[in-house]
This record gives C-alpha cells, structure tokens and sequence, in this order.
C-alpha cells in the first residue's frame, strides 16, 4: 500500500483536529476566558465599592463627631458665668478688619449660611476677612461654622497640672480663673504659667481658648479636586493658618432648633437663622455628605432610580452623614459685642 492511502486511512486517533474542531475549541477557550475576566472585574469593582463605602464611613463618623464635639461646647469658657462680660485683649488676634475677634467670646455660634462668591459676612454682622478668598477658596453653596470655646479640661487647676502635663503650652492663649475673676493671657515661646499661680492650692485656673472656623475647601492639595473639610483656628498672633481635617467631605449644612418661646427647648428648625434666632439656638442639627476620593468603575446611577443605590452619574459613591446635639453651653440671650 502507498504512503498516500496510509495517510489517507489512518485511525481516527492519530488523526489531528479539523478546522471547524478547532475553531470551536478556541470560541469555547475564549467565552470560558471571557467568564473568568468578567468575574474577576466584578470581584475588584465590589471590593474597591466595599473599600471605599469602609473610607467613607470612617471619615464621615469622624467628621460628624468632631463637629458635634465643638458645638457641644462652644460658649464653654472654663465655667465662668459670664464670659460675655470678659474685658477685651489690646493683643488679641483679629479676623481681617474685626479687631481682637479671636477673644470676643460673644458671639460663641456664628455662621455663614450657604456661602455665595467672595462674601465673607456672617448671620451676627462679623465680615470674616480672615477666611481664604479668590477661586477655589471655599466650596459655594456650603455652610462656615464658627465656633468660640475653651478646653473641656483646665490645663492648671487650682496650681496643679492636669494628667500628663508639666507646663504651659507655648504660643498658647488661655483664660485665667481665680479669686473672683477671669482674664485672658497669653504664654509665648520658653515661657510658663506665674510660679504664684502655680503654688499648691493657688485657687487660680489655666484653660486653653479656641476660636475655629470651619468650612469646605473644594481641593486637599492644589489641582487633585478632592474636596475637604479644613478649619482656620486661633493662633499664637492670627486666626490661620488653613489646616485640613478629613478628605472628601464635599457637603457641610446646619440646621439650628430655635427657642421661640424661652422655655429652654427648641420648638422649630431653620437652616437660614438670623441673629435673633441664633442667639436663641438651644440645639443643632449637622448635616455632611462625603464622597470617594475617586471615581469607582460601576453601574450609574439614573435619574429616574433616585438614591436608591449606585453610584452617582460622575462615579463618585456618595453618603450623607448627620446627627443632632444640644447647645448646653451657650449662655442665655444677651447682647452682642460689637467689634
């Protein structure tokens, strides 16, 4: 027989695949393929989802929580009763043109409702000079929150230290309590606290004083467009520098419950109080939206579905955060320090 006709009628096990064989073999390889492709894309989208969803949790507690802290306190000044009446600092720093406003502690609340452009001019009448101006400075539409307070803890009671501290803070301002009144006073570099108030049983108090201005930045770093919450507080001779506190926080709103009818209690809410109202602000009611840092791969969220899931159309996954505290320590209605 001819090696034409062995080649011819071999058996079909030593024969090699068909064209059409292998061309379904290779469809099949590839639709498996294509299958486990898909699976691992779905695997990192849910895990970057689930990463992201973790990050904004996080920060969203924490931002509410910082928040909440400082409104809980302000107007706390070392438990004097009358911190209105506080005589004024020739060496207090200022706020743009409002002379010695770090240390007026009238008002304790302030804000700027819904911020528009370059005006800087809050519910209490006070033009904030010291915030940052120009393109970008603050995110529009936000609210700016101001707060006035001293620590929850005196740093010097009654001529001892607290836990864990031996001395002053430098380039600290403080409010000093003892023998029947209050003074500000201020402790520069090397410096500390007078050895006769730090006598055994001085009767004298030291609390650090804080006056912060919080607001949104639209960016972290310059050009990256993560938007941030930042706030600009009291220093050793100035209100600032900016410092950042928690990225990705694009959104900050307040509601203030408003006494109407001096039984302590809030009988209403406004998001648009005017001085008034604000000097009768009894509880508030903070109100943040965080967003991703990015943009995560997935399913858009349509108009029509609403929030009820998804991501937003931009691809950024975002969360509202709020919660409601009571003004415990701002004083009763009482006029306001003109500056």
């Amino acid at each position: 027989m001819s090696a034409r006709r062995n080649a011819i009628f071999l058996p079909p096990r030593l024969r090699g695949l068909s064209l059409i064989e292998l061309m379904i073999a290779m469809t099949l390889g590839l639709l498996l393929l294509s299958g486990l492709i898909l699976v691992y894309l779905e695997s990192r989208r849910q895990a970057l989802l689930e990463a992201e969803g973790a990050r904004l949790q996080q920060s969203g507690r924490y931002a509410l929580s910082l928040l909440q802290h400082e409104l809980t306190m302000a107007g706390f000044f070392g438990g004097w009763p009358e911190p209105g009446l506080l005589a004024a600092d020739a060496g207090a720093p200022g706020c743009g043109g409002l002379a010695g406003w770090a240390l007026a502690p009238e008002p304790a609340l302030d804000l700027i409702a819904d911020i528009q452009g370059e005006a800087r001019r809050s519910v209490h009448g006070h033009d904030l000079g010291c915030l940052p101006t120009g393109s970008g400075a603050i995110a529009q539409a936000t609210d700016v929150l101001v707060i006035k307070r001293s620590a929850a803890q005196a740093t010097l009671e009654n001529g001892a230290f607290a836990a864990g501290i031996s001395a002053a803070e430098a380039s600290q301002w403080y409010l000093r309590i003892g023998h029947g009144g209050a003074a500000w006073r201020y402790v520069g570099e090397g410096e500390n606290f007078p050895a006769v108030d730090r006598a055994p049983a001085s009767g004298v108090s030291y609390w650090e004083v804080y006056a912060s201005i919080f607001f949104i930045r639209p960016w972290s770093q310059p050009g990256d467009g993560v938007p941030t919450l930042c706030v600009e507080r009291l220093s050793a001779n100035s209100v600032g520098p900016v410092e950042c506190l928690v990225d990705g926080v694009e959104d900050l709103q307040l509601s203030i419950g408003i006494d109407s009818n001096g039984d302590g209690s809030a009988e209403r809410f406004t998001d648009n109080p005017d001085a008034v109202e604000l000097q009768r602000a009894r509880t508030a009611r903070v109100a943040l939206l965080l967003r991703s840092l990015a943009p995560v791969p997935g399913h858009r969220r349509s108009l029509e579905e609403g929030d009820g899931g998804g991501l937003d159309q931009d691809g950024y996954l975002r969360r509202w955060f709020s919660g409601t505290v009571n003004l415990h320590n701002l004083n009763l209605p009482q006029p306001v320090q003109t500056l």
